[in-house]
């Protein structure tokens, strides 16, 4: 049994505390480009990163996605 990542819910947390995408990509030191393929979910963030805007964002790490129970581990 685990979890799996589902939707990113960065854009809600940025929106909930006024940041833009923009102005989130320069705090963390990324580029715009990352943050645009985090939120359309091409990529996924590290567990670093994740960390450190959650930190920023002043939420859980498990606030950033939906997480999905699966009742397999090999899925």
């Amino acid at each position: 049994m685990a979890f799996l990542l589902g939707e990113c819910l960065l854009p809600d947390r940025l929106q909930e505390k006024g940041i833009s995408p923009a102005d989130f990509a320069r705090h963390m030191k990324c580029s715009r480009s990352f943050v645009s393929q985090v939120i359309s979910g091409d990529s996924r963030m590290s567990l670093e990163f994740a960390i450190n805007a959650a930190h920023f964002l002043n939420c859980r790490v498990t606030d950033l996605y939906v997480l999905n129970w699966s009742g397999s581990r090999s899925e």
